[in-house]
């Protein structure tokens, strides 16, 4: 094995389980793609979980979750930041919420997402705690 592929495998092992901002509480995690097909019925504080599919490449201040092709962004609102390198599932407490995105916002978290064009309608988790790996 390349020492490249074996810094990639202890930092990806690194990161299972590692939590970030506040203490994760106890319960059981909905899967986002359950969540999104009833967002109404996930109002309020909830648990969570899904794939990692991007993270924000400037300061790991934002991921997208995702399930069976639905996904929300998680922000952290610069509480606390996420490895840029984060991958794998993660369980993520926080309020979801179906939000317009300002067209300057978009355009930034567009560029920040690789390019690709800007999203002006979203589902948002607002985190308060984000925990990486099973």
């Amino acid at each position: 094995m390349s020492s490249l592929a074996l810094t990639c495998l202890l930092g990806s092992a690194l990161l299972a389980g590692a939590l970030f901002g506040e203490p994760m509480p106890e319960g059981e995690a909905v899967p986002i793609g359950a969540a999104l097909a009833a967002p109404a019925a996930h109002a309020g504080p909830a648990k969570y979980r899904g794939r990692i599919a991007r993270v924000c490449q400037t300061k790991g201040c934002w991921m997208v979750l995702e399930e069976d092709g639905r996904w929300a962004r998680v922000m952290t609102r610069h509480r606390f930041f996420l490895p840029k390198d984060a991958a794998g599932t993660a369980v993520v407490f926080g309020e979801l919420a179906e939000v317009e995105v300002d067209p300057k916002q978009a355009r930034h978290l567009a560029e920040e997402d690789g390019g690709g064009d800007p999203v002006l309608r979203e589902f948002r988790i607002v985190a308060r705690s984000v925990a990486i790996g099973d």
